[in-house]
């Protein structure tokens, strides 16, 4: 197990797995992160690793898996394949020492979450799930803006981008994103930003009602789900079939937010209830995931505690899991063992 305290001076070493569009934003975010640097990247395809290497401005590629975890230059394993891999490769990389930051959904359900977090737990590592609005610093500007709304009286939340995938999908070839082979779906893809937002701010409830649109490959496309809490509901709403230009809206007694987008959010407007509304200020980053990156390397190195966004990261999925039951929404991995 790599052992960084605080105060040291070498960058982490980061290997990276998955060359998709999000790890090349990631294997930007390194660059302009101090502190950590990607080392490798691991890709099933030698030849699809060395392109992303050359691309992305990674020192080097490997197609072993072995030899990627067995790396001693590798301090965390940053993961962006398909959600059906997640959990396999973080055990793995937990089982070799490494820290591990994980796209969202961090594992397909409960279970799996807790074998990941016990093994983490035991080891002395860090798991963290790549969820970036909660690392963003607009999440403490809305949290503290929702605690000035009074008591809560409704909230929506809201995630519907028409995917650049679903053209191919209408015309017949299923890529990766509309796989529910891969234990993809529009709320692990999409809806995971408006669940993790609403848990972060207002916990869990078992009073939960869902309902999906599905394809006819059997693919969730889009859903909604109410959540039923002590005097008000929270309704999410997600698509990758569809566009919405609403934004997220949380109403109290005392006035309302505003949330232009859940990922990579740009704007965040508060008003006084009878009031005009007003901005708050706040300056985005053109690459949001620089913060997941920092808060990364500032837990390894023991200046920030990753147990409460592990706590977020076990609530979004115990969701999931109760809106995944209410709609109808499974997987070929919901019946495998867990190893």
């Amino acid at each position: 197990m790599t052992d960084i305290r605080e105060g040291a001076e070498r960058d982490l070493g980061i290997g990276i797995v998955g060359t998709g569009k999000i790890s090349r934003q990631f294997a930007e975010a390194l660059r302009l992160t101090p502190g950590v640097v990607a080392h490798t990247v691991y890709s099933r395809k030698a030849e699809t690793g060395e392109l992303y290497a050359k691309e992305c401005g990674v020192p080097s590629s490997t197609d072993s898996w072995e030899g990627f975890l067995s790396d001693p230059a590798i301090d965390a394993v940053y993961i962006a394949t398909p959600n059906v891999a997640h959990f396999g490769q973080a055990l793995d990389a937990l089982k070799a020492g490494k820290h591990v930051l994980c796209e969202k959904p961090l594992t397909t359900d409960t279970a799996r979450f807790d074998v990941l977090a016990r093994e983490a737990k035991a080891r002395g590592l860090v798991l963290m799930e790549g969820m970036r609005i909660l690392h963003d610093p607009v999440f403490s500007l809305i949290r503290k803006a929702v605690a000035r709304l009074g008591k809560i009286k409704r909230a929506e939340f809201i995630y519907c981008q028409y995917s650049s995938r679903y053209d191919k999908f209408k015309d017949g070839i299923v890529l990766n994103a509309f796989d529910p082979v891969l234990s993809n779906a529009a709320v692990m893809d999409i809806g995971v930003y408006p669940v993790a937002l609403n848990v972060a701010l207002f916990g869990v409830t078992d009073d939960l009602s869902a309902s999906s649109t599905f394809l006819h490959n059997g693919f969730e496309g889009a859903g909604t789900a109410t959540l039923r809490y002590d005097g008000f509901e929270s309704t999410l709403t997600w698509s990758k079939i569809a566009d919405a230009t609403a934004p997220s809206v949380v109403t109290g007694e005392c006035g309302s937010l505003m949330i232009d987008r859940l990922s990579g959010t740009t704007r965040v407007d508060c008003a006084e209830a009878g009031g005009r509304a007003e901005t708050i200020p706040y300056f985005p980053s053109g690459n949001n995931m620089i913060y997941e990156a920092a808060d990364l390397r500032d837990a390894i190195r023991g200046k920030l505690d990753p147990e409460p966004f592990l706590a977020i990261s076990r609530m979004t999925v115990a969701t999931l899991d109760r809106i995944r039951r209410a709609a109808g929404i499974s997987f070929l991995s919901d019946t495998q063992p867990i190893e």
